[in-house]
């Protein structure tokens, strides 16, 4: 019998993927390392570790995602939320899904709790970081309010009630708050100061302020700096046609008034200014207190707040009832049906 050759069949045959004949790339051998490595992998193995995972359904769950802000101006920390989560897994204990549940809308109703308490201080934080800047205006409007009720024509407005003062008062109060909101923002600021550049601008050109002008004047200083604006009303041409040319002592006092006049209008851009700067830290202050007024869906302030912190108390103590009760009677322990009073008024 003749002996047998081995047979060779290295050349022909294709190395395997995990054959040694081949040299994988590095990606590729990491992947299959990975896979290896998992399937010896157990888990946690210390009681730390599997509660930790034990607690990740409730972290996640559906209460957990949708209560936190994670994005725009009102972020909130979801780190912070787990922690809560956390401390109250490890008072709890939960089995099961109805108890993770419950220790879930605990959570969620102490975190929503949080908000009420951030909203009630943006809140008094606008009426106080507000409060100088917003006297200010106040004071600035009742001082001239009166001086121009006084001076004021009640015939220009046609009320035809000229003797009833609290009903032609509340009407000037309208009109009052318009110049208001001039001084309010720094766009009607800037409105204010072009009005007095372009009336110093005539003085110092022409030698008075023009009829058009002084009505825009009048409109936009009347009811919160009257005096100022009687004084424009009362700049006219120096020397109207067909008027013989003033006496060298006229004209000497017309040049005294233009220069008072002026120094007026100088004045009143300083008035301005300093009012620049209090639109300008009114706007920053609002703009930092706004995030916190906001933390709750808009409404009046103190009876919503009331109202909501009241219906997150009720949904709080119904969960831990619940979940109190759940345990109880996991434990063996007899627990009674809850007392269910129907308080709806009966027809």
């Amino acid at each position: 019998m003749s002996q047998q050759e081995p047979l060779n069949n290295t050349s022909s045959a294709r190395p395997s993927v995990g054959s040694p004949g081949r040299k994988l790339p590095v990606s590729e051998r990491r992947t299959q390392a990975n896979r290896r490595n998992a399937l010896r992998s157990t888990g946690p193995i210390t009681e730390r570790g599997k509660r930790t995972v034990a607690r990740n359904a409730i972290k996640h769950g559906v209460l957990a995602r949708e209560v936190v802000i994670t994005a725009g101006n009102g972020k909130e920390n979801l780190n912070e939320f787990h922690e809560i989560v956390e401390r109250l897994c490890e008072q709890y204990a939960p089995v099961g899904v109805v108890e993770e549940s419950l220790v879930q809308t605990i959570a969620t109703c102490w975190w929503r709790k949080a908000r009420v308490i951030r909203a009630e201080n943006g809140e008094i934080r606008k009426r106080l970081d507000l409060l100088a800047v917003d006297r200010a205006l106040q004071i600035s409007d009742e001082s001239n309010l009166n001086v121009a009720i006084e001076a004021l024509n009640l015939r220009l407005f046609g009320t035809g009630k000229f003797n009833d003062r609290v009903y032609s008062k509340e009407r000037w109060s309208t009109l009052q708050d318009v110049e208001t909101n001039l001084r309010r923002h720094r766009s009607g600021l800037d409105y204010l100061c072009g009005l007095l550049m372009n009336a110093k601008l005539e003085i110092t050109s022409e030698g008075y302020i023009s009829e058009k002008l002084q009505e825009k004047i009048c409109s936009a200083f009347y009811f919160w700096d009257n005096v100022f604006a009687l004084a424009c009303q009362t700049s006219g041409p120096p020397n109207p046609k067909g008027e013989p040319s003033p006496s060298p002592d006229i004209e000497t006092q017309e040049a005294d008034l233009r220069a008072a006049l002026v120094a007026l209008i100088d004045d009143r851009l300083e008035r301005l200014s300093h009012f620049e700067g209090l639109a300008a830290e009114r706007e920053e202050l609002a703009l930092d207190a706004e995030p916190r007024r906001c933390s709750l869906p808009p409404a009046d302030a103190t009876d919503k707040l009331l109202r909501y912190e009241a219906h997150l108390d009720r949904q709080l103590y119904r969960a831990m009832d619940q979940l109190e009760r759940l345990q109880r009677q996991r434990g063996g322990e007899a627990v009674p049906p809850p007392l269910n009073i129907n308080l709806e008024r009966r027809r």
